[in-house]
């Protein structure tokens, strides 16, 4: 049995040998793959204390080092479910090395740890702040969702701030990811805003500067802030809201103005969203702002702002404000957005659609729908369409793109939760007719969801007894019926 054991390990140590020669790299790590579940966890400790390991990860070229990833934190996260305090040393080895290859590795192993539910050392979050987030290769994404989750415990630690305010003084990049972290945790954790101050203090001074893709990315990563009630307080305590009209304001007669603009939109809508009535009492020109935005000759810009307006209204207290406070406004903005779908049919047409669905939709579908939002709700849909059926979503319907379709669905699912959208639908000659025809199904996704509307549908209390037993009937085949075809083979030919 010894004998065994040694040869095990003879044999593992020859493989770390082995992966330090690039001619035999290749092959040594598809056989260490091979047999790495056969390993015990005593060997797979020592390959991970091995010194061979590391300078293999810091030469190694992007397939090596995914496999690597199998091979070690695979087999670690199946091996060691509780964690291993082997495992933590080598990643720590791996985040203190001098190349930025193997600190990237080291990384990613305790992105995999964390991914599945096991802890990762606090010193490894330490060393993660003070040697990933200032990297500039491509760990973005993953340096930021995980001290995002993982720095609130720990993000008044003296050694975190530190870091924070260490990373702030490198590139505007690594600034920017800074900013992301913060308010992704303040959003969460607001009792933070205290702590965070010097870092919020140090964004609202890259909006106070000439570099306009800086500030459009700071606005960006702000914009979450106001849709909590926390986020909300301290915007207005630093007076944003008027600060971004100022740079608006700087930017507008020069092209930058592009670049800013569908942030400024967002940013504003959100913000509206929150606490509409309140919001637009105060700050009356922001609203004024997006619906300017929603009649210009730049469909960006008219999306942008009906995206902004259908954040409002997709809550039952912003459609109320919306259609007693500006009904005017909206009349305008949604009596173009007939012509904007089909004019930007494939780039915008299916998101112009979704506006509208948010704009229409009830809050609490599923509950009993307020009689004045069905109400708010069929003024907005016949400004749009123009008309008292649902002529203008049929035609969006047969169009032959399939986002387009799914959006009109969606659309039409939001409709007929309401009653008077099944009486429309009831009076639209022919439009049944088409939901019931399985040969317009090319896309599987859009038939799945066609049959979830019909689904609903056929258990409306307004329409025909004949249209209903054809629903109904629908139902019962299944979304993916398809009718047989008897052909008769007659003898002689004939």
């Amino acid at each position: 049995m010894e004998d065994v054991e040694v040869m095990e390990l003879n044999d593992l140590e020859e493989m770390m040998r082995k992966l330090t020669i690039k001619e035999r790299r290749a092959s040594t790590l598809y056989n260490l793959e091979l047999k790495i579940d056969t390993v015990n966890k005593d060997l797979y400790e020592v390959m991970l204390r091995a010194e061979n390991m590391l300078e293999f990860l810091a030469a190694a070229n992007s397939d090596q080092l995914s496999a690597a990833m199998r091979i070690i934190f695979h087999k670690g996260v199946a091996s060691f479910p509780q964690g291993s305090s082997t495992i933590d040393q080598f990643i720590e080895r791996c985040l203190n090395h001098p190349s930025d290859t193997v600190k990237e590795f080291g990384l990613r192993g305790a992105h995999t740890l964390w991914d599945a539910s096991l802890p990762v050392a606090t010193n490894n979050i330490h060393l993660i702040l003070k040697n990933c987030l200032p990297m500039a290769t491509g760990v973005s994404g993953t340096v930021i969702q995980m001290l995002a989750k993982l720095l609130p415990p720990l993000f008044a630690d003296p050694q975190v701030q530190a870091g924070l305010q260490a990373a702030l003084e490198c590139s505007d990049t690594i600034r920017c990811r800074v900013y992301d972290i913060v308010c992704q945790i303040l959003q969460q954790h607001p009792e933070h805003f205290p702590t965070a101050e010097p870092i919020l203090q140090r964004a609202l001074s890259d909006l106070d500067t000439n570099d306009v893709l800086l500030q459009t990315n700071v606005l960006e990563i702000l914009s979450p802030l106001v849709a909590t009630m926390d986020g909300f307080a301290y915007i207005e305590k630093v007076d944003l809201f008027n600060k971004l009209k100022t740079i608006l304001n700087s930017v507008a007669r020069t092209p930058f103005i592009r670049f800013i603009l569908p942030d400024a939109l967002r940013f504003y809508g959100n913000a509206a969203s929150l606490q509409p009535a309140m919001f637009f009492s105060r700050y009356p020109e922001a609203i004024d702002f997006i619906f300017e935005q929603g009649y210009t000759e730049d469909d960006t810009c008219s999306l942008i702002a009906y995206e902004s307006i259908a954040v409002v209204a997709a809550k039952d207290v912003g459609k109320i404000y919306l259609h007693t406070k500006l009904k005017d406004k909206m009349d305008k903005l949604l009596g173009a957005v007939k012509k904007l779908i089909h004019s930007s049919r494939e780039r915008y047409g299916p998101r112009f659609i979704d506006s509208l669905t948010n704009i229409i939709a009830a809050e609490n579908a599923d509950s009993t729908v307020n009689n004045q939002i069905a109400v708010i709700a069929r003024d907005f849909y016949e400004a749009a369409a123009g008309r008292s059926d649902l002529q203008m979503v049929m035609e969006l319907f047969v169009i032959p793109f399939s986002e387009v379709k799914m959006a009109s669905l969606k659309l039409l699912s939001a409709i007929i939760d309401y009653r008077w959208g099944q009486l429309y639908l009831k009076d639209t000659a022919c439009f049944i007719e088409g939901l019931l025809n399985r040969s317009l199904d090319s896309d599987a996704q859009v038939t799945r969801y066609k049959y979830e509307v019909i689904k609903k549908l056929a258990t409306s209390t307004v329409l025909d007894r004949f249209d209903s037993m054809a629903l109904q009937q629908y139902v019962s085949d299944g979304a993916f019926y398809k009718k047989a075809t008897v052909e008769v083979d007659f003898e002689g030919g004939q």
